[in-house]
């Protein structure tokens, strides 16, 4: 199997300025570079043909390689990458912004607690959950076992009536 797996990897790098390109499209104005991502594809082709999720009749088709699954597995593998990043960088700038000293964005938070305080009961505790904790609907859904869709419809609603009220102001 190992052998088959070399080859497979063998036949790609003599590709490599092709994949490159592919990956320098994939990752367009984004901070991760094209380099990183295809690295990442090789390794991650490896363990998947190791672990027998991917065939080799996936990567070969006709004796050419499949540029469509290709592409596909490396879109996936940067929006992976995009996913994990973004969860970082929003705990990252969240605690920037309970650290600082920044008092238009304590009275800002008071108004949205204020506002929140006159909601129904289940969607000031659904809203408050996400803002203060959750900050995903999907993970919000997923810890309170109600379907996403009531989730999404109760924070829409509220973020729609805090815009309301804080315009009128």
């Amino acid at each position: 199997m190992s052998t088959e797996v070399d080859n497979i990897l063998h036949i790609l790098v003599r590709d490599e300025k092709t994949w490159l390109s592919m990956a320098e499209e994939i990752t367009c104005n984004s901070k991760i570079p094209p380099k990183d991502l295809l690295h990442d594809f090789y390794i991650a082709l490896h363990s998947k043909i190791d672990s027998g999720k991917v065939k080799i009749n996936d990567i070969l088709y006709n004796d050419s390689l499949n540029k469509a699954f290709i592409y596909k597995m490396m879109h996936n593998l940067f929006i992976d990458t995009i996913r994990v990043d973004k969860d970082l960088l929003i705990d990252k700038d969240l605690k920037n912004i309970i650290e600082a000293d920044n008092t238009k964005y304590v009275d800002i938070e008071k108004v949205v607690d204020d506002i929140v305080d006159g909601f129904y009961w289940f969607d000031k505790k659904l809203f408050n959950l996400y803002r203060k904790k959750f900050h995903s609907i999907r993970k919000l859904s997923a810890a309170t076992n109600i379907s996403h869709v009531v989730v999404w419809r109760t924070i829409n609603n509220c973020i729609k009536e805090i815009k309301k009220k804080i315009n009128e102001k």
